[in-house]
């Protein structure tokens, strides 16, 4: 692992930016979405204000993410992330891998999911679709043209993960 390969995954992530909107029978679509089953890392943006983070009402799901409370205990923390693209801030990263890929990942965030430790965005105060955006950059895939920074997801993710937040800090509603 290198600052290089960050670097490579830093400029893939600024070039990835998703939009959403719900279609006629209520399913999330993603303007450019990942590939089906490719491993990688997503970045999860708001223009959403801190303040309006701090007062959401979360979704109920178990084990969804506190984004009120998590929003309340990081605020103001040297090393919370600052990386924001057209008034949309990072507030979330993660990895997603061979199970259920990066687009069943953020789907997951945005609709919910019982125990998977989501945000649930449609299912808290915080469902404006157009306040969100997302970004990834695949790692993994089974199919080579899929792949954007050529590394093993079992071998790399968790360290890419880390390292990337030791870099460019640490996202306001990430817990671990």
């Amino acid at each position: 692992m290198s600052i290089k390969l960050l670097n490579k995954i830093e400029l893939k992530r600024k070039l990835s930016l998703i939009n959403f909107h719900k279609n006629g029978n209520d399913r999330l679509v993603m303007s450019n979405p990942p590939p089906v089953k490719a491993s990688g890392l997503y970045w999860i943006y708001t223009s959403y204000s801190l303040n309006e983070l701090k007062s959401c009402t979360p979704s109920n799901d178990t084990g969804a993410i506190q984004i009120n409370e998590l929003a309340k205990l990081h605020d103001g923390l040297e090393y919370v992330c600052k990386i924001s693209d057209q008034n949309y801030r990072v507030v979330y990263n993660g990895i997603a891998g061979n199970s259920c890929g990066i687009r069943q990942r953020i789907r997951q965030h945005f609709n919910g999911g019982q125990g998977t430790g989501c945000l649930s965005i449609s299912k808290s105060s915080l469902n404006d679709l157009s306040k969100w955006r997302v970004s990834y950059v695949t790692i993994d895939s089974e199919l080579p043209e899929d792949i954007q920074v050529p590394a093993s997801y079992n071998e790399h993710a968790k360290n890419i993960e880390r390292m990337w937040r030791l870099r460019y800090g640490w996202p306001l509603l990430c817990r671990s």
